[in-house]
């Protein structure tokens, strides 16, 4: 799941704030598809990653994200890969 397309960017994004509703997820990696984000953010939610809370009516919800503390956990895999690769003077 770390490996996936967008993932490390939407949990360092969520590790600095206490919550983001989904636009301004888009927001903030403009590159990615919304589609993408949203998939990715769902499946961060399967996997525990990332929990959602729902605000408003069913027409005009907001649905906000925040990292859990596996989420937090898993970045210390991306820290790792980056100790690594600057150790190894590893470039991509």
């Amino acid at each position: 799941m770390i490996n996936k397309k967008h993932v490390k960017e939407i949990l360092y994004l969520l590790n600095s704030v206490e919550e983001l509703y989904f636009a301004e997820i888009c927001n903030n990696i403009p590159e990615a598809h919304k589609g993408s984000i949203n998939r990715t953010l769902q499946e961060l939610y399967d996997f525990k990653m990332v929990s959602k809370r729902e605000e408003g009516t069913a027409k005009l919800s907001k649905t906000f994200y925040s990292i859990t503390d596996l989420g937090k956990e898993s970045l210390k895999f991306y820290e790792l890969e980056k100790e690594v690769e600057t150790k190894y003077n590893i470039t991509e």
